[in-house]
């Protein structure tokens, strides 16, 4: 799955400006480029420099720590260099009498995201620590990527749960990447399907496995990120299936429920042992399930083991699976490990096996595409970049 893969450990490469990446641990070079014809010359443009100048990530409240900042900013200017959207984060102590939406209105004025016309493509996140509130500025350019319905969402299921308490470097890498793939939605012409949400706030639409988590205690909200628990009644219900159809639907209940506890049996013990040391959030289960909710995927079975591909969705990566003695289960060992996610270029994601059984079963479903590893009948469409078409 997209989300699981991301929590592996950063490597960046600038060789043809692809560069992998994670949503917990953020690359330390940048190779992104900045033409000036995207913004206009003279004086404005200067101005606008400038502007730019103070970062992506302006932290007046000293919520964030100084390399985190300076991650966030080399990230958010790939993404800059990606798509041409200009994502700025504002932090202050408070908006000293103002109504948070006169005081977005000037900030937007000084910080002049996007650029200086009305098709202005920038996006300003204002949060008032003082009040714990965000406000979000959409620039003319974006308003059809970024709809009322996702903006709430944003507003009122992410930032409440994270910036509200007080885990805010979790909570803005999750939140980067949320607005990163609804980014890369858009530009594929793909609108946000607000029917997730019902997913989300009515959980029991499914077969039902979302229905048996208990809550958590204030007590799980660690620095490692929230832990959910499953009750013993709720993981007989999450065990090896007949076929791997019936694995992907459980594996969608577990996401709906929002409780991360990897030790249920529609996952291999390998794949439970590797979970189990990820930092995790109930938010992120969100994100995951709107990256495959209602996507169309085929599965493709031979012998003990199974590749699952979509073909509506380029940004949607592989699943596997394999059968043991007690039923299907599902690998998510081997999609940590088979599967590189990137960014900067015509692909998010590429195949990255080598001689493992996935890679020895499934080499003729295997196609080079621009030295991108993709998978032969999977959805091959190539995200319109930047500097690429």
């Amino acid at each position: 799955m997209v989300g699981i893969k991301f929590f592996r450990r950063l490597f960046a490469s600038c060789n043809q400006r692809l560069i992998i990446l994670t949503a917990f641990a953020l690359a330390s070079v940048s190779c992104a480029l900045f033409p000036s014809s995207v913004y206009g010359d003279g004086l404005a443009f200067s101005n606008f420099i400038q502007a730019r100048d103070r970062g992506h990530v302006i932290d007046e409240a000293g919520l964030l720590p100084r390399q985190s900042i300076a991650k966030f900013n080399q990230y958010l200017e790939w993404i800059f260099s990606e798509s041409d959207v200009d994502i700025r984060f504002l932090f202050v102590p408070d908006i000293a009498g103002q109504t948070i939406e006169e005081f977005a209105v000037d900030k937007v004025e000084e910080l002049r995201p996007g650029g200086l016309g009305k098709e202005a493509r920038g996006l300003l996140l204002l949060y008032d620590v003082q009040a714990k509130r965000l406000r979000v500025e959409v620039g003319y350019g974006l308003e059809g990527y970024f709809t009322d319905a996702f903006l709430s969402y944003l507003t009122d299921e992410h930032t409440r749960v994270f910036f509200a308490s007080g885990n805010i470097t979790t909570g803005l890498r999750l939140l980067i990447r949320m607005l990163h793939h609804r980014i890369r939605e858009a530009k594929l012409g793909n609108d946000f399907d607000p029917r997730v949400l019902e997913l989300i706030h009515n959980p029991g639409y499914l077969s039902g496995g979302g229905g048996v988590t208990e809550a958590m205690s204030s007590e799980d909200r660690g620095g490692a990120g929230f832990r959910g628990k499953i009750s013993n009644t709720g993981k007989q219900v999450y065990t090896p299936q007949s076929t791997p159809k019936a694995v992907y639907e459980k594996y969608l209940d577990w996401l709906v429920a929002g409780s991360f506890d990897p030790k249920i049996d529609i996952f291999t013990r390998e794949s439970q042992a590797r979970m189990a040391r990820l930092p995790i959030s109930p938010a992120y289960f969100h994100y995951i399930l709107m990256m495959e909710y209602g996507k169309t995927s085929t599965i493709e079975i031979r012998n003990d083991v199974a590749l699952q591909y979509f073909t509506d969705d380029p940004m949607a990566s592989p699943h596997f699976y394999r059968k043991t003695d007690r039923g299907w289960q599902m690998d998510i060992a081997a999609e940590i490990r088979d599967t590189r996610n990137r960014v900067g270029g015509v692909f998010t994601w590429d195949y990255g096996g080598n001689d493992d059984i996935y890679t020895r079963t499934f080499v003729d479903k295997l196609v080079n595409i621009k030295n991108y590893i993709r998978i032969r009948g999977g959805d091959n469409r190539e995200l319109p970049v930047r500097g690429h078409n």
